[in-house]
Formats: structure tokens, sequence, C-alpha cells
């Protein structure tokens, strides 16, 4: 059920985009209901779900002689949240942190793609997370541009 997240997995498609929509849409109504993102309490649920989805992960492959089976989209929530870090939650970063993590996940530019050959369960997590990595620093090169931007138009 964890590796699944609620069992997304499973739904027919695009298991992965699923995963990543819901992560996004429960990010946006967290901040939404409680006013704010705690950067402390975000780094901690991502670094809980990474290695937990490391455990479930390993289990799940060695129950299943599956490599990454596509039901497994832990990871999926893992990297979108890595992608939102120390971000500000505003409907541009959800929308562009959305699509530039699906894109950097599906694409896989090095070394996003060896990092999947990676056994016990870390393979699963570390090109999703890797993934996300690239989107945040996509996200915060947009915020920069943006703070440059409006700022020159100021003067």
């Amino acid at each position: 059920m964890f590796a699944s997240v609620f069992y997304i997995g499973f739904i027919p498609g695009a298991p992965g985009t699923y995963a990543s929509l819901a992560t996004t849409l429960l990010f946006f109504l967290i901040y939404h209901f409680s006013g704010r993102i705690v950067p402390a309490l975000h780094l901690s649920a991502l670094c809980l779900i990474s290695v937990a989805g490391i455990l479930a992960s390993a289990e799940i492959e060695r129950f299943t002689g599956q490599e990454d089976p596509s039901f497994i989209v832990i990871d999926e929530v893992a990297g979108q949240l890595l992608t939102f870090l120390f971000l500000p939650v505003n409907l541009l970063n959800l929308s562009l942190g959305f699509l530039a993590f699906r894109t950097f996940d599906m694409w896989k530019p090095f070394p996003i793609r060896k990092l999947e050959s990676l056994g016990c369960g870390v393979g699963v997590m570390a090109d999703d997370l890797l993934a996300g990595v690239y989107g945040n620093v996509v996200l915060h090169l947009v915020n920069l541009l943006m703070v440059f931007l409006f700022s020159t138009r100021a003067k």
C-alpha cells in the first residue's frame, strides 16, 4: 500500500504522473489549510518517505523478482516533494514544478538513468530524487529570473 501510494500505482495509464499530480495537490492543500509550509517538516517528510521508499521498494523487488515494478510510485512522491523544497508555494511553482519533475523523470538526462541500476531499492528512489533535484534547480532559476525581471521593471 505504501509503495503504490494507496494504490495509485495500480491505476492504468500513467501511474507515475498520477502520483506526482496527487503529491502536488496534497502539497497545495497542506499549504492552503495551514497557511505555510515549514521547511524543516518538509525536509523531514522527504527524508522519511525516501528511506521508507527504499526499504519498501527493496522488499517488493525481492518479493516480485522484478526491478522497479511500475506500480511502485512512492519514488515519484519523493521526487516531486524534492522539486518543491525551499520554494514559495504559488501556482507558477506548483505548475512548473510538476512539469519539470515529470519531464526529468521521463527524459532521464545524465546521470539519472545510471542511478536506476543501483540495487536494494536505492535505484528505484535515487533516479526520481535526482530528477527532483534537477526540477528544484530549474524552479530556483525561474524564481531568481522573476525577481530580477520584476526588480528591474520597478526601477
